[in-house]
């Protein structure tokens, strides 16, 4: 599932910041008037047809707006996730927020080599690898944008790399 993006770069003598998020279009408060006025035309139209006898609607209806209401709580939840990647000096920070998980790793620049791999239909994959160990980037990231983040952090990583 593509994600859109919202990526905010950040440099300054000596330091870098990168950071990006899914785009959630909808504030909390927006997404609650969107299922509210869903659910009522559902339940409106629904019960319009219950009154005209056809009451087998109505639990069909009842079981689209819970369906409804777990996708909207499931994108409610998933609203606050982030990738952020943030370099000073010779340390690398990388923070990722995916639901209530939130992990924190960090670098060395002189012990990290960034990862570049191409997969099957063009995807591309970028990772920082360190001790054997590799981390992910660019999760909510289109491939034109990991391209670049890689590029960016090539510039930052020492020479050698």
């Amino acid at each position: 599932m593509p994600l859109a993006l919202n990526a905010y770069p950040y440099k300054e003598h000596g330091r870098f910041s990168y950071c990006s998020r899914p785009n959630c279009s909808l504030t909390p408060g927006r997404r609650k008037l969107a299922f509210g006025l869903i659910a009522a035309m559902t339940l409106l139209v629904a019960s319009g047809f219950g009154l005209l006898g056809y009451w087998l609607v109505l639990p069909f209806a009842g079981l689209e707006v819970g369906v409804l209401a777990w996708a909207f709580e499931t994108v409610g939840k998933r609203s606050d996730d982030y990738e952020s990647v943030s370099i000073d000096g010779d340390e690398i920070l990388v923070e990722r927020r995916q639901g209530q998980n939130v992990e924190r790793r960090s670098f060395n620049c002189h012990w990290v080599r960034l990862v570049k791999e191409t997969r099957r239909g063009g995807r591309v994959e970028l990772a920082l690898r360190s001790h054997g160990r590799d981390t992910k980037l660019g999760l909510f990231l289109t491939d034109e944008g990991r391209m670049e983040l890689a590029e960016e952090l090539q510039t930052w990583l020492k020479p050698g790399q």
